[in-house]
């Protein structure tokens, strides 16, 4: 197994040095394009919504693609109220940009890890407004019983990245996430901007073990959804993946050989399967 299976320094990407254009009367750092239904898309932490602009290009012509940076991430703001900070936040965020675009209908999600806890969030909240879910190991360790083995490891690595030495926080969040050695691997610049994110990737632990929602509330999503995995990724991501599709009532499964970050470091492979979803339930409505 070469490290680059696992992954390869495309794994994260560097926000946009010159922003797209945010549609006007939508949050800064959510950018609308195409027409047709909706799809929104959420990223991983450390990364930006420019890591789904080659799904977005393929399908703009026929979708109304509704691409989102996380707070704290790309074009958009920094959180503004951290104390008090809950994926709440960020909800209250897409749900305004729905309004402005939509109104009231249904969309599509996209989510992975970070994004996809987020995009499982809102599915959860709004099921009926769902027409269908592609997930790419989402990260709600809020789903994990508290005390149990698994939650002691997810709530340890969030304390392992909550320290005072942001390059030694990053380094050790992204070789989880990709292989031993992976963060000194990357050039200065990325090293850099890494670092300098990690106090919002402190801030999206708190999000996601904050969640309140349950596994019976997941069982409550009709939509069709695609849960991918990576074969290469860690243990605590193969262990979640496992609990949460055991909940979905409406699931089809596949697991890719790649890792946790195959949405960009192999996105060759597992974009086309999003793809190929989205536009199979696209029909069907």
């Amino acid at each position: 197994m070469s490290a680059n299976t696992l992954s390869d320094s495309k794994s994260y990407v560097e926000p946009d040095v010159k922003q797209r254009a945010t549609t006007k009367g939508i949050a800064k750092g959510i950018y609308v394009s195409g027409t047709g239904p909706a799809i929104v898309f959420l990223h991983s932490s450390l990364s930006s919504s420019r890591q789904w602009l080659p799904l977005v290009k393929q399908l703009e012509n026929h979708f109304t693609c509704i691409n989102v940076d996380i707070l704290g991430y790309g074009g958009a703001d920094r959180v503004s109220d951290p104390e008090n900070y809950s994926f709440d936040v960020e909800i209250a965020r897409i749900k305004q940009a729905l309004a402005a675009v939509i109104g009231n209908g249904s969309y599509h999600l996209v989510g992975h890890s970070c994004g996809g806890a987020i995009a499982l969030k809102l599915a959860v909240e709004a099921p009926q407004r769902v027409l269908s879910l592609s997930l790419f190991e989402p990260v709600a360790f809020n789903l994990l019983p508290a005390g149990s083995e698994l939650r002691n490891v997810a709530d340890e690595f969030a304390n392992r990245v909550d320290i005072e030495d942001k390059f030694k926080a990053a380094e050790v969040f992204t070789d989880f996430w990709n292989m031993k050695g992976f963060f000194q691997s990357l050039p200065d610049k990325m090293q850099a901007l890494m670092a300098n994110d990690m106090a919002k990737v402190t801030l999206d632990f708190k999000g996601l073990i904050s969640a309140s929602y349950s596994l019976a509330n997941v069982a409550e999503i009709k939509a069709p959804t695609l849960f991918l995995t990576g074969k290469y990724s860690p243990q605590l991501s193969h262990s979640l993946a496992e609990t949460i599709i055991g909940s979905l009532p409406n699931v089809k499964s596949v697991e890719v050989e790649a890792g946790h970050m195959a949405p960009v470091s192999h996105g060759k492979l597992v974009l086309p399967i999003i793809a190929d979803f989205i536009q199979q339930h696209a029909e069907n409505h």
